[in-house]
């Protein structure tokens, strides 16, 4: 499954259950997902929008129609969801980063499992 279909999963999940957050969805590969493939936006602006929020034009550039011309979002939890064959495990972003800052260069599922704050099983 690759990452756009996850993604749509994880959607619908977040939207069902009103589960807020920010989020950086990841599929990991061959057993272990490595930090170097987090951009350095996502490493930024995670931590940012758990602290700060977000306030967001849409662009008038897109032909579909959208329902505003933006939106302003209060600060919430920011995870990276790490997905695993069928499993999706939100692990807080403090904590990645934590993982990185002590030299650490990848996480696998077992680490994913005792960290995560939820866990979607699908």
């Amino acid at each position: 499954m690759k990452e756009a279909s996850s993604n749509t999963v994880l959607n619908q999940y977040l939207r069902e259950t009103r589960f807020y957050c920010y989020y950086e969805l990841k599929v990991a590969r061959e057993g272990k997902f490595y930090f170097r493939n987090i951009e350095t936006n996502q490493d930024e602006g995670l931590p940012a929008l758990e602290a700060e929020g977000l306030v967001w034009k849409l662009s008038d550039e897109d032909s579909r129609k959208k329902p505003c011309d933006g939106f302003c979002t209060p600060p919430l939890p920011a995870y990276l969801v790490i997905k695993f064959k069928r499993k999706y495990y939100f692990v807080e972003y403090e904590k990645i980063t934590a993982l990185k800052d002590s030299g650490d260069k990848s996480i696998d599922e077992e680490s994913c499992e005792k960290l995560c704050t939820k866990l979607l099983t699908v």
